[in-house]
């Protein structure tokens, strides 16, 4: 039998077997080493220390000073030049992006990207879309057949919702995704020189990809909200080419796969718990609810890596300054002290909006408004149209390591 220290390795570094029921794992972490170091890496898994660390301004962690952690600088002397040099690609590029920025850098960033992202532009730019999106894309999966693997589908309508708010032509979204679906694959790895080059080709990819996209909307004056929005801050100064473009890169990779993670999840647990789907289907208002129980009870991006920019004592531990801090959003959304009864599903909790899952202050997640909008419009639609939606098999594979996913996700619709 595996100790609890072993376990928590395991699943860091993305083990199958441990990521099919990561809870136990991480509720005895949070219950007996909230604060557990080893070397220079600290996980935190208490809701309240996980709150502090993502509201965090740069104040005790940073975000950009991950980039040169011992525990990535460690993996550089590990791996081949040739897999040195891709890991160091990988981290510029992931390093760009906004998720990953300090003041003073972030607040310009965000105040640059964020008007497309408000409540009246995104009712007014995207609901439609995405209820139509939503529509064709089951009914196209009814005509498949009685089953259909909803995995699939959980990839395919978020890609959609993407290409019509970046302008990519429906044509192109499987290429798309092939690649941030392997840069998901190796979010936050630190073990594998092989896995590192993968990543970085797949980002290489990518960015051509994008600079190509936004040459053929600026060549056919077809500038969509958020490329509109970027490409105007460009002109202006606020951002740089090089920002404009990882912004773009971070909206192909977030806004795809921890959407993806909450759809295919969400259902699977909604199926799971037919008592709580029955409700839902006798009761379809309750759908926005169930969103946020969802994003609570699944949390779709499992921890998030900081560094600590001072030296200080949590419950006993000392957190050098320049240790990886970890924060485990799926062990905080299950604290018992803050949600009643945290291992069940209920639609109808009352707590359910204390989950930290879209983060918090400065950092709240950006597109979280549409991730919402795309979930409502989706469930709200299953049961509607398929009400008696069922588990083809419940026992299934999957993968990832912050991004757990399950490999295939076979249901039956009636």
């Amino acid at each position: 039998m595996s100790t609890l220290q072993e376990d928590v390795l395991a699943l860091l570094a993305g083990d199958g077997r441990r990521l099919s029921d990561p809870y136990p794992i991480w509720n005895r972490l949070r219950e007996e080493i909230p604060v557990w170091k080893q070397g220079d890496v600290v996980v935190l898994s208490r809701h309240a220390q996980v709150r502090e660390l993502l509201g965090d301004n740069n104040i005790l962690y940073g975000r950009q000073g991950t980039k040169t952690s011992a525990r990535y600088e460690r993996a550089k002397q590990e791996f081949s030049p040739h897999g040195r040099a891709a890991f160091g690609r990988v981290l510029d590029q992931e390093f760009r992006q906004l998720v990953r920025m300090d003041p003073p850098d972030h607040p310009r960033v965000r105040r640059a990207v964020q008007p497309p992202f408000s409540a009246r532009n995104l009712a007014r730019e995207m609901q439609d879309k995405v209820d139509e999106r939503v529509e064709r894309s089951l009914v196209a999966m009814a005509e498949g057949g009685s089953e259909a693997d909803f995995k699939k589908f959980a990839y395919s309508l978020p890609l959609q919702v993407l290409g019509d708010l970046l302008g990519i032509p429906i044509d192109d979204l499987d290429m798309v995704h092939s690649w941030a679906q392997k840069i998901a694959e190796n979010k936050f790895n630190a073990d594998s020189e092989q896995a590192a080059i993968e990543a970085d080709e797949a980002y290489q990819r990518l960015m051509a990809y994008i600079d190509v996209l936004v040459a053929r909307q600026q060549a056919s004056a077809s500038e969509t909200g958020l490329v509109a929005a970027l490409l105007d801050s460009e002109r202006n100064g606020v951002v740089s080419h090089e920002e404009a473009m990882a912004m773009m890169a971070l909206m192909i990779f977030a806004g795809h796969e921890t959407t993806s993670n909450l759809l295919a999840i969400g259902l699977l647990e909604l199926l799971r718990h037919p008592e709580q789907w029955a409700r839902l289907v006798a009761e379809p208002d309750r759908v926005p609810a169930a969103v946020e129980e969802l994003l609570r009870f699944v949390t779709p991006a499992h921890f998030l890596p900081y560094v600590a920019k001072e030296t200080r004592q949590v419950e006993g531990v000392t957190i050098e300054a320049g240790d990886t801090v970890i924060g485990v959003l799926a062990a905080a959304n299950r604290d018992p002290g803050v949600f009643e009864r945290p291992d069940e599903l209920d639609i109808e909790r009352s707590d359910g909006r204390a989950h930290v899952s879209l983060g918090l202050g400065p950092h709240f997640c950006l597109g979280a408004g549409l991730a919402r909008m795309e979930a409502s419009a989706l469930f709200g639609a299953m049961v509607r149209m398929f009400p008696e939606v069922s588990l083809v098999e419940a026992d299934l594979r999957w993968a990832g390591r912050s991004l757990r996913t399950p490999l295939a996700m076979p249901i039956r619709l009636r």
